[in-house]
């Protein structure tokens, strides 16, 4: 472990704020001092939209948030390319996907003061793994392999050890075959995300080359103990490109964007069976520019939805959900305050939403209003090369 190198806190005040702006940030309260890590890409990323990077990353920053809402970075962990954190239960490990060529994943300890140990790291089975989820018990990590190359894209169940070190894979599940609607991007299959059920018997693998989300039961007991139920495949529109997905606290109702055609969809879902209930547009632009749908994130308490919209709108969009029947409404989009908003999340408060845009370099943080759900942002950015993904944790337990 080193200590942060190459990491900027900045404060930045050119935002004229509304009067509704105003207000709410002069209405947050002070919280407790929390902490969250940061993913990233290492090194220098490429094209158009790329803002060139001051510190090119070097892997995962740990960033102490004070009660006041300020942020500063209080350590690094070299790692190459660690896009996607998964947290156990307890708070004790780090699960990180290595996004490159030959993928890997790696395992770590988190200690009391925020810092990272290495446990070990093993293949992922395929390349550029993007995503990954635990089982609901922990004794599985499920890694989604993107592949940007055809032919070692798929789903990768990797068994965890007593100690918290990751064994080798004992099941794959390739994605080959692309719908090839989007030539550049559909020629194969390709694994964006995994995400469990709330009941930990499911497992939805979204299939952004194909146009589906392939559903798997698991059964901890069983030799293999994630079986492929091809009855209960969601199909989507030739050239949706289904990307993430996430479900309401109850599990009663599954969200999932679709990254070419820029939507948020809303599915009931019951024993593995989903149904659809509701499309809704990210923007009203028909430009493939303006169309990058990304990720989302449901506020603590489940009343507000957030999901990012990239290429040339750059924004995040809000909708009210409704508890009882998990449909949405009244949306509002906000600047991200950057470019390419892959990822956000809430502190535990649910008082403030952070954004990572790659291409700008910065996360940015937003005060969120509790009962209307409205961000303001705060003037507060971290400047960090290439960030991809954040998450809380709880350095108390």
């Amino acid at each position: 472990m080193k200590k942060y190198l190459g990491i900027t806190a900045a404060l930045m005040f050119n935002h004229a704020a509304s009067a509704d702006e105003a207000r709410l940030l002069n209405q947050q309260p002070a919280v407790a001092e929390q902490t969250f890590l940061v993913g990233s890409w290492t090194g220098e990323a490429q094209g158009a939209r790329v803002q060139k990077a001051f510190y090119p990353s070097q892997g995962i920053y740990t960033v102490r948030l004070s009660a006041n809402g300020s942020m500063m970075p209080i350590a690094l962990t070299p790692a190459q390319s660690p896009s996607w954190l998964t947290i156990d239960a307890p708070h004790q490990r780090v699960y990180v996907v290595n996004e490159v060529d030959d993928g890997k994943v790696s395992a770590y300890h988190l200690e009391k003061n925020g810092e990272l140990t290495l446990l070990n790291t093993v293949d992922s089975s395929g390349m550029h793994p993007t995503h990954s989820a635990l089982s609901r018990d922990g004794r599985y990590l499920l890694v989604a392999n993107y592949s940007a190359k055809d032919g070692q894209a798929g789903v990768s169940a990797i068994p965890v050890q007593s100690d918290g070190r990751l064994g080798k894979t004992q099941q794959f599940f390739p994605y080959n075959q692309g719908s090839n609607k989007v030539a550049e991007r559909q020629s194969s299959g390709h694994a964006h995300s995994v995400t469990f059920s709330i009941d930990g018997q499911y497992v939805l693998a979204a299939d952004l080359g194909a146009d589906k989300i392939h559903v798997y039961h698991y059964d901890a007991k069983a030799k293999e103990p994630f079986k492929l139920l091809a009855d209960k495949t969601i199909n989507f529109p030739e050239g949706d490109g289904p990307r993430h997905s996430l479900f309401s606290a109850d599990g009663k109702y599954l969200y999932v964007t679709t990254e070419m055609s820029a939507q948020v969809k809303v599915y009931s879902f019951n024993n593995g069976k989903t149904a659809l209930e509701q499309s809704e547009k990210l923007t009203d632009s028909t430009k493939p520019d303006d169309m990058s749908g990304a990720g989302l994130s449901l506020s603590p308490d489940g009343r507000f939805l957030y999901v990012g919209n990239r290429g040339e709108k750059n924004q995040i969009v809000r909708y009210a959900v409704d508890k009882a029947t998990g449909k949405l409404s009244a949306s509002k989009t906000y600047s991200a305050g950057g470019v390419e908003p892959r990822d956000f999340t809430f502190d535990a408060t649910g008082r403030y939403l952070f954004v990572a845009n790659v291409y700008s370099n910065n996360v940015v943080e937003f005060a969120r209003d509790l009962e209307t759900g409205e961000l303001s942002p705060t003037g507060a950015t971290l400047q960090i090369g290439t960030p991809t993904h954040i998450r809380f944790v709880d350095l108390g337990k």
